[in-house]
């Protein structure tokens, strides 16, 4: 590697890492699912097995990566300090994310023509607000960015060892995230039509030759864990995916295929990941400049749909087309997607963008005396365009820097963990039932039995809601009987987590949780709304139970 090459490399990962650590400790945010995933850490780390309720073997966690990495370093300092298991989690994965960089930018120098195209897609990539919060917040983003990078340069860069890198990039991916086989599938498949010169102009036969082993060594890497799950669990399965599908309407390759066809209308819908992909996190709750979502919809749009310009250089095109059955995949199989599930899906989409900014730049640069005045023209129209895009990815990044460090003060700290902590105080045995949405840090502070709204950490709850059907599902709570339940005011307004109409007869409100006055009074708030949906929490007691219940305090508002 030049030396030239490897200032670069040094300067890249310090620069995203340096984002990240500051990013972290502005906000300090810990995502809700990371206190999910880190009680059965917590009870893995302590001899008391991979799961989130002692005795009760669920598979209650998406990835078997970001679990048992916590899970070693809280084994290794003694088990001794929540927040430092979380601090050390995030430095690997904060590593992790910058390393990907690393490897993104190695794979483009050899696909770009013009350095500033290089530049663009590691600006636009290591400034994502949703990229960088879930590398620093206890997901396992950063983790994912990384083998995304891996099978990106290993695609993309022929040479040595090019299978070894292929393939553990697939595992490393299966081991973040199961789900992953999907992109894992959709890159393949985009590589495979648009070969050769896609590949570094590999062929397709030569293609296969590396596909082949790459999947060998995928399915050796993962194999002990699907192997492992299965017997612990009796299901390879999570049944976080299982408690996620329950009664959402079935997928039919008829309604596939018809997505398929229609998708370029579908995308233009609110309601479609085209219009948020490159958008902070929940920015559909609003609280952002309306522009936003207009502009995150028209690149997404190019991006999603360049690979139907047979003149595009292939590269691009397989990029491209991998973009677009991502997202197909988020809106039409997923088709309630979570935050977190978009950083992979921007991933291709930001690399897609700078390739057709190199293609443009090219053009203009390249295109001789015989290119449109106008075309020629573009070399210092480009170049205003990418710092511009830049500067605003900055400005969106410090937007939900801001969000995210209020969000943490008031209500992770503020709200949710104080109830888990009211809750472990005031019930009356550790077997005392909570029926609550958010499940990660009132789950683990209050260290009770939970019974999630969607059934992420119990089998009752989902075998409740399947045989009630969809339209019942509020009644569940009636059936469990829980002694505790935790509500935000909207959910008693739009009743589909729980029927508001007999809640006074079975249960006493005893305490309520409200940080609303201090969330409209804070100033420079970015995605106000989002906060605001969780603004207040409202605590019921089940009645006619032995021991007293706390009085009430406070005004629902």
């Amino acid at each position: 590697m030049p030396d030239a090459t490897t200032r670069r490399c040094a300067i890249l990962f310090l620069a995203v890492f340096a984002i990240a650590v500051t990013f972290a400790a502005y906000t300090n945010h810990a995502w809700e699912d990371y206190w999910i995933t880190f009680r059965a850490s917590h009870n893995l780390a302590t001899g008391h097995g991979l799961v989130y309720k002692v005795g009760d073997r669920l598979h209650t966690f998406t990835s078997p990566l970001g679990t048992l990495l916590p899970a070693g370093l809280s084994w290794v300092t003694g088990n001794e300090s929540d927040q430092t298991v979380l601090w050390l989690f995030r430095f690997v994965s904060m590593t992790a994310f910058a390393s990907g960089m690393v490897l993104v930018f190695l794979g483009l120098t050899r696909l770009h023509k013009n350095r500033l195209s290089t530049w663009l897609a590691v600006s636009l990539l290591g400034l994502d607000a949703k990229t960088v919060d879930f590398s620093i917040n206890g997901m396992e983003t950063g983790f994912l960015f990384f083998f995304l990078a891996l099978t990106f340069h290993g695609f993309f860069v022929a040479g040595r060892r090019q299978a070894w890198r292929i393939g553990i990039g697939w595992g490393g991916l299966m081991w973040t995230r199961p789900d992953s086989c999907i992109y894992i599938a959709a890159l393949a498949l985009a590589a495979f039509i648009f070969s050769p010169n896609a590949m570094g102009g590999q062929s397709r036969k030569d293609l296969s030759k590396k596909i082949f082993p790459a999947g060998i060594i995928c399915t050796i890497l993962y194999l002990p864990w699907f192997a492992w799950a299965w017997s612990y669990y009796g299901s390879p399965v999570p049944h976080t995916i299982i408690a996620k599908g329950t009664n959402l309407p079935g997928i039919s390759p008829f309604g596939l295929v018809e997505g398929m066809l229609l998708s370029p209308v579908l995308m233009l819908k609110t309601s479609a990941y085209a219009r948020w992909v490159f958008l902070p996190t929940y920015a559909w709750f609003g609280g952002w400049t309306q522009i936003l979502p207009f502009i995150g919809l028209a690149f997404a749009l190019v991006a999603a749909f360049i690979w139907v310009v047979p003149r595009v250089q292939a590269h691009t095109r397989t990029l491209s087309f991998t973009f677009f059955l991502g997202l197909f995949f988020l809106d039409h199989i997923v088709k309630v997607a979570f935050p977190w599930y978009l950083p992979p899906v921007a991933f291709f989409g930001y690399l897609t963008i700078s390739c057709i900014f190199d293609e443009l730049l090219s053009l203009a640069r390249f295109g001789g005396s015989g290119a449109h005045p106008m075309l020629r023209g573009m070399t210092k129209f480009l170049p205003g365009c990418a710092f511009a895009l830049i500067a605003g990815q900055t400005l969106v990044t410090l937007g939900e820097a801001r969000q995210m460090e209020v969000q943490q003060r008031l209500i992770e700290d503020g709200m949710r963990r104080q109830i888990g902590l009211w809750l472990r105080a005031n019930a009356h045995s550790t077997n005392d039932t909570v029926y609550l949405e958010p499940l990660g840090y009132i789950g683990y502070f209050s260290r009770l039995k939970m019974f999630d709204s969607l059934g992420l950490s119990s089998r009752e709850v989902v075998e409740i809601r399947r045989r009630l059907g969809p339209e019942n599902q509020n009644q569940v709570y009636l059936e469990l009987k829980p002694d505790w339940l935790v509500l935000r005011p909207i959910e008693l307004k739009k009743a589909k987590i729980i029927d508001p109409q007999p809640l006074p007869e079975y249960y006493d409100l005893v305490k309520i949780f409200d940080a609303g006055d201090e969330i409209l009074a804070t100033r420079w708030l970015p995605g106000k709304n989002y906060l605001l949906f969780d603004q207040a929490f409202l605590v019921y007691h089940r009645k006619n139970q032995d021991g007293s219940a706390p009085s009430p305090t406070g005004d629902v508002h």
